[in-house]
């Protein structure tokens, strides 16, 4: 039996015939591009130990492969940590396949219970580390999770970098970006109700 598995990875890296789809699909504009940072999902194949990316030309068996990739996403373990230093309440969690847990709906819609939520930022700043949280502590909690999780990225080795923005999860799934401008007019909206 193959082995698959999707693989979050910058936006536009991925080769020419590689089967690459969206994390976000139409995702709303940023003003200053944001959006256009939103990680891809690339999917892999184990090929004489190493993954390498299913051709485009596979499309057609993705619903074979994302079966399969639950099967290998469950290979090595994961573990929490607090974001002690980040106002609110925020995680990361790290392991082999941690950053694709942005793409497991049922994952996501259970951190909102955890986090008693109707939304959160979540962030994959680099290859098995995925941030949720931004909530508890108003838009100053928000400004420090999205700073956090640039700073995760922009430290990371190159080869390890997925994407710096945060993006706003609702209903389980990531929807859009959340920076600076997205934060003041959540602000402005807010009337200056949120703290």
């Amino acid at each position: 039996m193959q082995r698959y598995a999707p693989r979050l990875i910058p936006a536009g890296t991925a080769p020419a015939d590689a089967l690459v789809e969206a994390l976000i699909e139409n995702p709303p504009t940023s003003p200053l591009g944001e959006h256009e940072l939103i990680p891809q999902v690339a999917w892999m194949v184990e090929r004489d130990g190493a993954f390498v990316h299913v051709p485009e030309s596979q499309r057609a068996e993705l619903e074979m492969m994302r079966g399969l990739a639950q099967v290998t996403m469950l290979d090595g373990e994961l573990s929490n940590e607090e974001l002690d230093q980040l106002p609110g309440s925020n995680v990361a969690t790290n392991g082999q396949y941690a950053a694709e847990l942005l793409l497991d709906h049922d994952h996501l819609t259970a951190l909102h219970k955890i986090l008693a939520s109707k939304v959160y930022l979540a962030a994959a700043p680099r290859h098995g580390r995925i941030l949720v949280g931004g909530v508890g502590a108003g838009l100053e909690g928000m400004r420090a999770f999205v700073a956090y999780a640039r700073r995760e990225h922009d430290e990371a080795p190159a080869e390890m970098r997925i994407s710096p923005v945060a993006m706003l999860v609702r209903d389980g799934a990531p929807t859009a970006v959340i920076g600076e401008l997205q934060i003041g007019a959540l602000a402005r909206a807010a009337g200056g109700q949120m703290q």
